[in-house]
């Protein structure tokens, strides 16, 4: 079991449950020792066009006027339960090469950052990672992932291997093909180069289920992704459950995918240094 999670969302973003003292309830009622809050940041409207936004789905994240509620009631939970939990406050971003300057401030205001690369520029065009990745575009999504990592702001990029959701390969099969393995390795190569963890995203198989893929078919943690990233010794790898409710903090997911990295002969760091 592990003890430690750094991927957390609560309900402001909208689209999970439970405020942030119910989760560091949760957390040490299971005997957690750190917990890391990192609610989805604000995207603002002018990141892109209102079509790219709605088609997104960026009006599910936090707004700017809940910022401060957000990080005071992180605050409160730190001073009341500092005798029994370490608490970090942190964002999930994502990465826009034109907004780092926004990216930078949220880091000023919380403990660490994550980095989620839900959606990416490429050519002009905003594009969603999970439906509209191919193999001509997915420069576009290791792109923004590299160039985030190299900001020296984000401490993980989240679910990495999120591009294997609908990825299409020159047949229109979601396969992982050449272009996937060499996009794979650029953005693990990048990670141990900027000292960025790479995290297995537990919230991988809740939309496996959902979207109703075989057990064995995993929209992500994708098998061949962490089969290649078990060749770099040097890479930090964390588990992330990607809480949207405290009881998924620690629940069967989290536990499958353990598993899977024990099966791997993935070494997993249970504890998570801030490093930017």
């Amino acid at each position: 079991m592990i003890k430690n999670n750094y991927h957390t969302h609560v309900k402001y973003c909208n689209h999970a449950k439970g405020d942030v003292e119910d989760y560091v309830l949760k957390a040490i009622e299971l005997g957690f020792n750190e917990i890391g809050i990192t609610d989805h940041a604000p995207i603002l409207e002018s990141f892109m066009t209102s079509e790219e936004y709605k088609h997104n789905w960026c009006h599910e994240n936090m707004k700017m006027d809940i910022v401060i509620e957000y990080l005071d009631k992180i605050k409160k939970c730190q001073e009341k339960y500092s005798d029994k939990i370490k608490i970090y406050s942190g964002f999930e971003t994502e990465y826009l090469d034109e907004e780092k300057q926004f990216y930078k401030e949220l880091r000023n205001r919380v403990d660490y950052l994550n980095v989620g690369i839900h959606y990416c520029r490429y050519n002009g065009k905003v594009l969603n990672c999970y439906s509209e990745i191919d193999y001509k575009n997915l420069e576009g999504y290791v792109d923004a992932a590299i160039k985030a990592m190299e900001l020296g702001i984000f401490n993980t990029l989240v679910h990495p291997d999120l591009f294997m959701f609908g990825y299409k390969n020159i047949n229109g099969e979601r396969s992982f093909d050449d272009v996937a393995r060499s996009a794979s390795r650029r953005i693990i190569e990048a990670a141990i180069r900027n000292n960025v963890y790479l995290e297995i995203n537990a919230n991988g198989l809740k939309n496996t289920k959902k979207y109703g893929k075989d057990e064995n078919d995993w929209l992500y943690p994708y098998y061949e992704f962490w089969q290649i990233a078990r060749e770099y010794k040097e890479l930090k790898i964390i588990i992330g459950s990607d809480a949207h409710n405290p009881e998924d903090l620690y629940n069967d997911n989290v536990k499958a995918v353990l598993k899977f990295a024990e099966a791997l002969g993935i070494k997993v760091l249970e504890k998570m240094e801030i490093n930017h």
